[in-house]
């Protein structure tokens, strides 16, 4: 491969395995976010803000890939102005990579997407032609920046592989894998439901090598793919993240008829902690399966890290930062 990749949001959870694979490979790369700095030795690094335009158009010289990361997830306390910062930075931030890079003659724009867009949970097995029903401000961005991607990209010739990947985890996840992870340690977790229900996840270090696979491989077109591990059950995550913890959840469990009941009616309740409690239920309960043929067709793409080993690596790193916090 001649030329460089640009890598936008190369400081967040994802950005960082993917740089990091990108440095091991010896491809030339030019990494982008919002802060001063960046934490790795060696990288062209240049500061730029993706929902400013005009702060990507020197970024993107002598960029012939872009593998676009960059994004906002993961408020889990909502306020009056997130469904407008999710739009600011998802959808229009999209939409400006993808006008420079158009502008620029990049040649291929990989866009990081998520399984969200397919709505909160699944009725069966998804693949990328199941119609998509986003639902919460932070889905609809996702949605409506891959439809910003694919007009500009079909208007202007340029490449184009969306990649939907599932749940991420790993170390230093700012998600909802870490949130459970960080509740079993606590002691405030709560079985509701058998367990049996099943979830898609992604290691982040897998979904990295899935990246580099679309960016080593020259694209025509406009593509889109899931990409996810084998699906798992919601005990097995859970019995995963307890063993490597040391510490198992209280046996009793709460049915998941009552806890819909109980959620539905205290959901009803004026006050906003409560507001979305019913939603979350649902979805701790449901289904969250995706088809990942495509992908592993095109690209001879397999993961690599069990569900053992992605929870093992993601909870001895949340015990190495407790014990830094308290010398």
């Amino acid at each position: 491969m001649s030329g460089n990749i640009l890598l936008t949001g190369a400081n967040g959870f994802l950005g960082r395995a993917i740089l990091s694979q990108l440095q091991a490979s010896g491809i030339p790369v030019c990494a982008t976010d919002l802060g001063a700095t960046i934490g790795a030795s060696d990288i062209v690094y240049r500061q730029a803000d993706i929902a400013r335009l005009e702060e990507l158009k020197p970024v993107l010289e002598n960029a012939i890939t872009v593998i676009h990361v960059a994004g906002l997830a993961h408020i889990f306390s909502p306020d009056a102005n997130s469904a407008g910062k999710f739009r600011q930075i998802n959808e229009i931030g999209t939409a400006n990579v993808t006008a420079a890079a158009a502008a620029a003659g990049v040649g291929h724009l990989i866009v990081i997407s998520s399984v969200s867009v397919y709505g909160p949970y699944t009725q069966g097995i998804y693949d990328e032609n199941t119609p998509c029903n986003p639902v919460g401000p932070y889905a609809l961005s996702k949605y409506n920046a891959e439809l910003r991607a694919i007009e500009i990209a079909r208007e202007s010739g340029m490449a184009l592989t969306i990649l939907r990947l599932a749940t991420l985890y790993g170390e230093g996840d700012p998600g909802n894998v870490g949130r459970l992870m960080r509740t079993l340690d606590r002691g405030r977790f709560l079985w509701i439901g058998d367990g049996r229900n099943r979830k898609s996840l992604l290691y982040k270090g897998d979904a990295a090598r899935a990246c580099m696979a679309v960016a080593e491989r020259p694209a025509s077109g406009i593509n889109i793919y899931n990409v996810s591990a084998p699906a798992c059950t919601m005990r097995e995550i859970v019995d995963g993240i307890a063993d490597a913890l040391g510490k198992h959840p209280f046996p009793v469990r709460v049915p998941a008829s009552p806890a819909l009941l109980l959620s539905r009616h205290l959901s009803r309740i004026p006050n906003r902690r409560m507001a979305g409690l019913h939603q979350t239920v649902k979805k701790w309960l449901a289904e969250d399966v995706y088809d990942t043929r495509r992908f592993e067709e095109a690209y001879g793409f397999q993961t690599k890290t069990s569900l053992a080993d992605g929870l093992k690596r993601e909870v001895d790193w949340y015990k190495r930062q407790v014990l830094s916090a308290e010398d």
